[in-house]
């Protein structure tokens, strides 16, 4: 490849920019779309940590968030695209982990592989991941590559190459790391079909990366219409964090994404019954499995409800570490279990699928028959007599310290702001959720657990191969 081929879709303003021909302001104007809809500026903090976040919106729809820092060279690009596996139709599985590939396959103007390489080839870091809920992409590049960057981006979002040869190559990826992470990985299968059941109904009833069979009845025509459809700027928000200029990042951004069409406005996701009328418990054999795992929780509530901090910390008192409560009464004092950790409270499901939820791995000779009691037992007991305040506070301190350090780099609070513009509306949201937090009462805490740790239990009793 030619020393500057990776200029060529540039088009001339990028060109002279790359090249050193003009000033970045100077190329703007040659290429600019004017293309700014609104703009606006929001200050957050708590404890000594503070944000300024300045935004603004294409006429597109496209949203960005800018925070700057100019403590290193350094800036982070965080990009949500609200799309996610709950988005899927029935038969059509796997489409948004499917784009979460393709988006590295190459562009009308970017070679496969040329995304990865041009941002490494910059010093910078680069990654995707897809969950229920959205696909997210990010960057991590030196302050002088920004114009790369921004091109690099937007030429993948206004002309990602379909073809039925990268679609069949990526379909064959796809269906082999099922057979790697899923069919051959210990408790993997038996964990996402469980959680699946939970959730049957609902856009969370099934696996975020597919099914072969879905993969294998899709067609290049069918996966680019979901492209189309959600690839769209009116479904994607930046976050850009770190060394930047608010100003330029505007002209650039207007640059470079502000001619890529608008498309139709998705519809708002439709509520998650989290009713469980009935326990729901399964025992399933897993020939990889040498020693049995067991999962027991509850459905709780999603994330946009009041109840859902009150029901963290409770969880976190519960089984967060080996003081908590559950796990030094199964690991320490009656030595039941060899490990006990809670699930995040969106494991099981996503966002709007809400679970509070343990894992435990049994002491040898040990079985799920010996551990419930023990749970059931403590778990009365917060519903009649609630937590101490000290242990309310140290949950609530463990839970300000992941805070804390989700803030600690520039890629932490890019992804923060983006994820908090587009799941909660506001770019400054994790400010607030931890305000909310330090606010939960023991009294708050007594009353959740009344109210959604019931006898309805989700239990999954994943057993090896009998001998």
């Amino acid at each position: 490849m030619p020393r500057h081929s990776w200029l060529r879709g540039l088009g001339l303003a990028g060109a002279l920019v790359a090249l050193g021909g003009v000033t970045p302001a100077q190329a703007a104007d040659l290429q600019a779309n004017a293309a700014i809809d609104t703009e606006d500026t929001k200050k957050a903090g708590l404890l000594g940590l503070e944000f300024e976040v300045k935004s603004f919106k294409l006429t597109n729809g496209l949203q960005v968030f800018v925070h700057e820092d100019h403590s290193t060279p350094m800036f982070a690009f965080h990009m949500v695209v609200d799309v996610g596996s709950r988005d899927e139709e029935t038969g059509k599985s796997g489409y948004a982990y499917f784009f979460e590939h393709m988006m590295f396959k190459g562009s009308e103007n970017v070679p496969e592989g040329g995304h990865a390489k041009y941002v490494v080839a910059a010093g910078g870091q680069h990654n995707a991941f897809t969950t229920a809920d959205a696909t997210q992409y990010w960057n991590l590049v030196p302050a002088n590559y920004l114009d790369r960057l921004l091109w690099l981006e937007s030429d993948r979002l206004k002309s990602l190459t379909v073809t039925p040869v990268t679609f069949e190559s990526q379909r064959k990826a796809i269906l082999e790391e099922i057979a790697l992470r899923v069919d051959n990985v210990p408790y993997a299968r038996a964990l996402r079909e469980f959680f699946a059941e939970m959730w049957y109904g609902t856009g969370y009833g099934h696996l975020t990366i597919g099914s072969k069979e879905d993969l294998n009845a899709a067609d290049t025509k069918e996966v680019k219409a979901f492209f189309d459809r959600y690839y769209v700027p009116n479904n994607v928000s930046i976050a850009i964090v770190g060394d930047v200029d608010y100003d330029e990042v505007k002209a650039k951004v207007d640059q470079y994404f502000g001619d890529i069409p608008r498309g139709q406005d998705r519809k708002p996701h439709v509520a998650v019954d989290h009713t469980q009328g009935e326990p729901l418990e399964r025992k399933i054999t897993d020939k990889l499995a040498r020693q049995p795992l067991y999962v027991i929780g509850w459905k709780t509530a999603p994330h946009d409800h009041e109840d859902r901090r009150a029901l963290d910390i409770l969880m976190n008192v519960l089984l967060r570490g080996d003081s908590s409560r559950i796990t030094r009464l199964l690991k320490d004092e009656k030595q039941l279990v060899i490990a006990s950790v809670p699930l995040p409270a969106d494991a099981a499901g996503g966002l709007d699928a809400g679970t509070a939820a343990g894992a435990f791995v049994p002491a040898p000779g040990k079985t799920l028959a010996d551990i419930k009691p023990v749970i059931k037992a403590e778990v009365e007991a917060v519903k009649a007599r609630g937590i101490s305040s000290k242990e309310l506070q140290k949950a609530i301190n463990q839970l300000t310290v992941d805070t804390v350090s989700a803030l600690s780099t520039n890629a932490g609070r890019a992804r923060q702001i983006a994820e908090g513009a587009v799941f909660n509306g506001d770019p400054t949201f994790v400010f607030s959720d931890l305000e909310a937090y330090r606010k939960v009462t023991t009294e708050d805490i007594k009353r959740v657990a009344g109210k959604y740790l019931t006898e309805n239990w989700v239990v999954l009793e994943i057993a090896p191969p009998e001998k």
